[in-house]
């Protein structure tokens, strides 16, 4: 059964419930399985020192530490979320680390485009998103198109944006025991509707089912 992310009321709520719950062993099943895809996928990112990232959705903050090694607790990091139990473990990272350029945000990410960041954002670094991690979440997104539109919409250009998801043209036994576990619509490729708004586009894929992608690219200068 599908967890969806937006949708009804129901589904939202049901869906915010599911993130709670796991938000506590989130990291641990994320390190050992995504770990080699997201180092590969921060890369793609080009963080410099300074630089502002949007991460959405952001869960327990497990991107943290990887854009801190480029940022050096520089520039800021705007972190999406809506679980509050995933923002919690984030907000405990934050503190243990003493990091002091992160911004939570409890937020449904259809609503997040650059209007939003500068109405809602207490930083002025808002303004200028150099780039955007989409990690882990589309595939649980019915709007999930219109999310792609507006964060490059708030891109810079020339801004990175990364999306690191899953994909399973058919799902069989195994595919769907892991459709179940990530509840989320597998079988919609992303990065093809990601190719079509960017430049530079380049595409790999990760885990034991190579069902696990890594897409980017950059906004066009006009």
């Amino acid at each position: 059964m599908d967890i969806k992310m937006n949708g009804t009321k129901a589904e939202q709520d049901k869906a915010i419930r599911y993130y709670d719950n796991i938000s506590n062993f989130y990291d641990i099943i994320s390190n050992w399985y995504y770990r080699k895809a997201r180092k590969y996928a921060i890369t793609k990112l080009k963080l410099e020192n300074g630089q502002t990232v949007l991460n959405l959705p952001c869960g327990t903050g497990v991107n943290f530490e990887y854009f801190q090694s480029y940022l050096k607790n520089s520039g800021l990091i705007i972190g999406i979320d809506l679980s509050e139990g995933m923002l919690t473990q984030a907000k405990r990272k934050i503190e243990k680390n003493n990091w002091t350029n992160i911004e939570l945000i409890s937020e449904n990410a259809t609503k997040i485009d650059q209007k939003w960041l500068n109405e809602h954002s207490s930083s002025k670094e808002a303004n200028k998103v150099d780039a955007v991690f989409c990690d882990l979440g589309l595939y649980g997104l019915h709007d999930w198109k219109n999310i792609i539109e507006n964060v490059i919409g708030g891109l810079k250009p020339g801004g990175q944006i990364v999306i690191l998801d899953w994909y399973l043209e058919k799902p069989r036994l195994l595919g769907k025991l892991i459709k179940w576990i990530v509840k989320g619509e597998v079988e919609r490729p992303l990065w093809q509707y990601l190719e079509s708004n960017i430049v530079n586009f380049d595409l790999k894929w990760f885990g034991i089912f190579d069902g696990v992608f890594v897409a980017s690219g950059y906004k066009p200068y006009k």
